[in-house]
């Protein structure tokens, strides 16, 4: 036999193990420093406003697990009134860090919050962004609010994948509306319950979820597109889309597996 053939098994299964060692300290670096960024609209209701939110979201974190590290959310204001084509520049990460990602939606929509009206108020759904609500004139804030928006994130790494929760509100009717993300079309529900005063809303309503948009890959120039429509005709309050927010965490970079293996040399 070769005296050289132990020397060569042995050199390359130290190289192996190398590559293995590397590749899991890649990915742990990978996992660590993932971005994650946390979303809410807050408004500025006279009667009064929900609670600013921080911290991990139940739900959330039981989509991904990597939501579990959430501390610092940006509490976006929204004026209690219609706003048109509202944008936020450096949102924050979960450490309070300024980023370079900015978040606009194209489109005139309306902050509202909930919040003093519900039974069993909801800090999170409480409060969001409406749209589709009475175009054609007499209720809400008047006529105006666009039937459909388009939402965008800038400034994300590019050609990176990501998850997104995304909530739905607290209302006391069944608010649900599509929202599409980078062509990934899912519902987002309302968490329904009932208003003081009334019997409207479940008398045993869902536990509040987020609906997780997953592998969600940014584009080469850092961007990811998402749309809202709107829901029926849009003639009344009941056809009105609300979004309450979102969250969006780093994935790891898919990664090809190392080929392990010896090839015996020849004589």
């Amino acid at each position: 036999m070769n005296p050289n053939y132990f020397r060569v098994i042995f050199s390359s299964l130290l190289l192996s193990l190398a590559v293995i060692s590397n590749v899991q300290t890649a990915g742990a670096q990978a996992a660590s420093s993932g971005l994650l960024i946390s979303v809410t609209f807050k408004t500025d209701n006279p009667f009064g406003n929900s609670p600013k939110i921080s911290g991990p979201e139940p739900a959330a974190t039981a989509a991904d697990s990597r939501f579990a590290a959430a501390k610092v959310w940006n509490n976006l204001f929204l004026a209690f009134s219609q706003t048109t084509n509202p944008q936020w520049q450096n949102l924050l990460d979960s450490h309070g860090q300024a980023t370079a990602v900015d978040l606009s939606i194209t489109g005139t929509v309306a902050g509202i919050d909930l919040y003093p009206f519900l039974i069993s108020p909801d800090p999170l759904r409480s409060a969001f962004a409406a749209w589709n609500s009475w175009t054609n004139g007499g209720g809400g804030f008047g006529p105006g609010e666009s039937t459909s928006v388009k939402w965008e994130l800038t400034g994300l790494p590019p050609n990176t994948p990501f998850d997104l929760c995304v909530y739905g509100s607290a209302a006391d009717i069944d608010r649900a509306f599509d929202m599409t993300i980078q062509g990934t079309r899912m519902s987002i529900p309302t968490f329904s319950t009932p208003v003081i005063g009334t019997t409207t809303g479940s008398v045993n309503p869902p536990p509040p979820s987020c609906v997780l948009f997953s592998n969600i890959v940014s584009s080469a120039n850092g961007t990811i597109i998402g749309t809202g429509a709107g829901v029926g005709d849009s003639t009344t309050a009941l056809n009105e889309s609300n979004w309450s927010g979102f969250q969006l965490v780093q994935l790891p970079a898919l990664r090809p597996n190392p080929r392990i293996g010896f090839q015996r040399p020849r004589n």
